[in-house]
């Protein structure tokens, strides 16, 4: 019961989370679910190399993205281009112009 008030929430009061940093809050929320001891009978579950490495990329990325070193800002798609309506490829000349 301890550990679910040790969740993180995002109750959307402010701007959302850059992907990677939401993913770097959701990794070390399962890195604390899974090697806190919830009940004395269950033995506490060490992380493998890899899971401790990915631990420390994403304190890493949290770390910068804090410090403002990095912003983790998303790449916004590319526009798609204007449609050819032409058949030289050109675009389309806007209604109402002469040429």
């Amino acid at each position: 019961m301890g550990f679910a008030m040790a969740r993180r929430f995002d109750f959307t009061n402010g701007p959302p989370l850059p992907p990677r940093i939401k993913a770097a809050f959701d990794y070390l929320d399962h890195v604390c679910m899974i090697t806190t001891r919830i009940d004395v009978t269950t033995p506490v579950r060490e992380l493998t190399p890899l899971e401790k490495s990915v631990e420390a990329a994403a304190l890493r990325a949290l770390q910068q993205y804090l410090l403002g070193e990095m912003d983790f800002a998303e790449i916004a798609p590319a526009a798609k281009p204007a449609k050819r309506d032409d058949n030289n490829g050109g675009a389309a000349a806007p209604a109402g112009s002469t040429k």
